[in-house]
């Protein structure tokens, strides 16, 4: 059985997904020079870390302030998280509309790249239901966000390296690990949902 951190980190890699990042990164910058799309890529990841860090230590205390239960939205959370897994095993996680010529690659990267697809809504409720304040402290948070960071490493030098990853995998085999990773982010809602309903009746197991 895998240790909490490995957990953590294999939940954030799914919920990122930096190999599904990269059809869209290349449809958004097709009509960029190799300069800006480097641009984007650093842009778009910055982005991406700074608003699932202020879901991670300011999301849950806006959640209380609504009088909303960590409990009920593990719930809801984990139901959107696993309609999002769904999409990814049927449908294919990242579609986005057509790149526009006359945007800027700030703007492109602000939106499209960064969000929806890095920092997807998928992500950011996965970031509040892995930093709960009621179960772990804001060391282990912490220790969240430093994951996130390693993932999202990994996920600019995959959008720096999206066109050779393209020639390598093709579109099949882009296709096949979004597949995969949806299957593994369903199995992890189920848990998700699980969980929040022991806690709603008092039980705390799993």
């Amino acid at each position: 059985m895998l240790n909490p951190l490995a957990e953590n980190l294999i939940t954030l890699i799914v919920v990122i997904d930096p190999i599904g990042s990269i059809p869209i990164f290349l449809y958004a910058t097709a009509r960029l020079d190799p300069p800006d799309r480097r641009k984007v890529a650093f842009i778009s990841v910055a982005v991406a870390l700074l608003v699932p860090l202020l879901f991670l230590y300011g999301g849950q205390y806006a959640l209380e302030a609504m009088h909303i239960g960590i409990p009920a939205f593990r719930i809801a959370g984990a139901t959107v998280l696993f309609v999002f897994a769904l999409q990814m095993i049927f449908s294919g996680h990242h579609q986005g509309g057509a790149a526009e010529p006359s945007r800027t690659a700030v703007e492109i990267a602000v939106f499209l790249v960064a969000m929806p697809s890095i920092a997807s809504p998928g992500a950011l409720l996965a970031v509040v239901l892995l930093t709960d304040n009621n179960r772990f402290s804001l060391a282990e948070q912490s220790v969240t966000a430093g994951l996130m960071i390693i993932v999202l490493a990994a996920v600019l030098l995959v959008l720096l390296l999206a066109a050779r990853i393209q020639r390598y995998l093709g579109i099949a085999g882009i296709m096949v690990v979004t597949q995969i990773m949806g299957l593994v982010l369903a199995s992890f809602s189920v848990q998700q949902m699980l969980d929040g309903i022991a806690e709603t009746f008092g039980d705390g197991g799993h």
